[in-house]
Order: C-alpha cells, then structure tokens, then sequence
C-alpha cells in the first residue's frame, strides 16, 4: 500500500526535489521554513526495519567528526521515519563523473590526505 508523502516534516521543514533513492529510503532536498537554510531529509516507511534509526543513532555518535552531516531532526512523521541532515554538497562519484572520469594528481593526494587525516 502506498502512503503519501508528507509536504512538511516536524512542521518547519518542506520538502522539495527527490536528491536520491535506496532499497527502502528516499532523500529529499527540503528547507527549514524558520531559518531558510537547505537540509536534506531521508523519509522511511515505518513499516519496514528502520535502517533510518540506525542510522541516526551513529550519526548522533560520530556528530562533530569532520565531513559527518548534522542531525536537525528525526523522528515520526505520517508514517515515516524522517531523518533530517546538513544538506552536504556533491558525491565524490558525482565530482568524478563531471570531471570526465579523471582526477588530477592534486586532487587524489588531497583525497588521500584527509582519508587519512
């Protein structure tokens, strides 16, 4: 059974475009309507095991770590688990596929330094 998507989650973020999609999620650009600042929700069906919870609670463990998104929010909207995160920028993916499959050698050593940094 499908449910609908809530337009807003805890009230003061509103969903937009669709950002991405996995085996039981889907991410959504949003923006908090209090603040006007850009956030990025993951919606669950409550139905399933909550991967989201999971996922939230390492995200509460590692918060403050260099490049680990803040947690706005989570909780239960309509019959959702939401996760709401700093909006972060490109995937390292998509960075390589606009730079035609190729890095150049300054910027791979500077991914290797901050992966071990």
């Amino acid at each position: 059974m499908h449910t609908k998507v809530p337009v807003r989650v805890d009230g003061r973020f509103r969903l937009g475009d669709i950002l991405g999609s996995g085996s039981y999620a889907v991410v959504y650009r949003a923006r908090n309507i209090i603040k006007e600042d850009a956030v990025a929700i993951k919606l669950e069906p409550i139905s399933h095991s909550s991967s989201v919870q999971r996922e939230y609670k390492v995200l509460k463990h590692l918060e403050g770590g260099v490049g680990i998104p803040r947690v706005h929010w989570f909780g239960r909207e309509s019959t959702y688990h939401a996760l709401v995160l700093n909006l972060l920028g490109p995937s390292l993916h998509d960075l390589f596929l606009t730079h035609n499959n190729k890095f150049s050698l300054e910027t791979v050593v500077n991914l290797g330094d901050q992966l071990v940094s």
